[in-house]
C-alpha cells in the first residue's frame, strides 16, 4: 500500500522476551527466504506491507499516535503470518494461521474464527524510518516494540522467512552485521541499551521519535543524531536492494 508521498507503508515489530536462565534480553529476528528480491536471505524483524484491510482494523485503536495507529494490525499480521506468535490470546491458533498464510480467510476473519483478543498494552511504537531518496522503491517503515506472548512458539511461515530465532542483540551483532540491513542494525543497537523487557518498554513510551531518513553520500551514511542512535555504524552491511 503506497501512501501519500509515494512512499510504501509498512510496519516492522521488534519482539522481546527475559531469557530467565541467562538474563539477557531477547528479540526475536527472522530470516527471509534468499529468493525473495527485497532483503532475500537477510536477518529482519518481523514485518511487512500494510493492506487497504489493516487500515480499516486499526481504526479501532485509538491511543496510538497518527502514522502508527493506521498500521497497528499491520503488524499484528505481519507478526503472526510470519512467526506464529499471535501478540494476545486466542484459540486454535496455529490452525487458522495456516489458512491465513494460504489466502483462504482474511486476517478479520482469522481474529473472528480464532476468537482473538489483542495485547494492545504490549505494542508500543519505536521508530520510524524512510527508505534513502537514491532507492527506486521507497519504504515508509513503522517500528513496534512487543512484549512477547507467554506460552507460544515462534514457527517461521516456510515462505517468507526461512528461520525464526531468539537472539540477544549486541552478541547477534557481532556475528551477522553482515546479514542485516541498516535500520535493521541500528534499531536492534538501540535495542541494546535496554536490559530487560520493562526497561526497554518504558524507555520507548518515553523517547520523542525522530523520523529517520539517512542520507548516503560517498559512501557515508548519516541520519539525523536527534534521534537517539549515537554512532552510525558504516561497516558492510545487506543492501536489501540493488540501487
Amino acid at each position: 500500500m503506497t501512501n501519500n508521498l509515494g512512499l510504501i507503508d509498512s510496519a516492522s515489530v521488534l519482539i522481546v522476551r527475559d531469557n530467565d536462565r541467562t538474563d539477557t534480553l531477547e528479540t526475536l529476528m527472522v530470516k527471509r527466504h534468499p529468493d525473495i528480491d527485497f532483503a532475500g536471505g537477510a536477518y529482519v524483524f518481523p514485518g511487512g506491507k500494510a493492506d487497504v484491510s489493516d487500515i480499516e482494523l486499526s481504526q479501532n485503536v485509538p491511543s496510538f499516535p497518527i502514522g502508527y495507529s493506521e498500521l497497528t494490525y499491520t503488524a499484528y499480521r505481519e507478526v503472526l503470518e510470519e512467526s506464529g506468535l499471535l501478540l494476545g490470546r486466542g484459540n486454535n491458533i496455529s490452525f487458522f494461521r495456516n489458512a491465513l498464510v494460504k489466502g483462504e480467510i482474511s486476517f478479520a476473519e482469522f481474529l473472528i474464527k480464532a476468537d482473538v483478543t489483542l495485547n494492545v498494552k504490549d505494542l508500543v511504537p519505536f521508530a520510524r524510518w524512510i527508505t534513502p531518496r537514491t532507492y527506486t522503491k521507497r519504504f515508509d517503515t513503522r517500528f513496534y516494540l512487543a512484549r512477547a506472548p507467554k506460552g507460544q512458539y515462534a514457527l517461521p511461515d516456510r515462505h517468507e522467512v526461512t528461520e525464526a530465532i531468539w537472539v540477544e542483540p549486541t552478541d547477534f551483532i557481532d556475528k551477522n552485521i553482515n546479514k542485516m540491513m541498516f535500520p535493521t542494525l541500528m534499531n536492534l543497537k538501540l535495542l541494546a541499551e535496554s536490559a530487560n523487557v520493562d526497561e526497554a518498554m518504558n524507555r520507548a513510551q518515553l523517547r520523542k521519535i525522530i523520523t529517520i531518513e539517512p542520507k548516503i553520500k560517498n559512501g557515508i551514511r548519516t541520519i539525523d543524531p536527534r534521534a537517539g542512535y549515537g554512532e552510525v555504524n558504516q561497516e558492510i552491511i545487506h543492501q536489501g536492494f540493488k540501487l
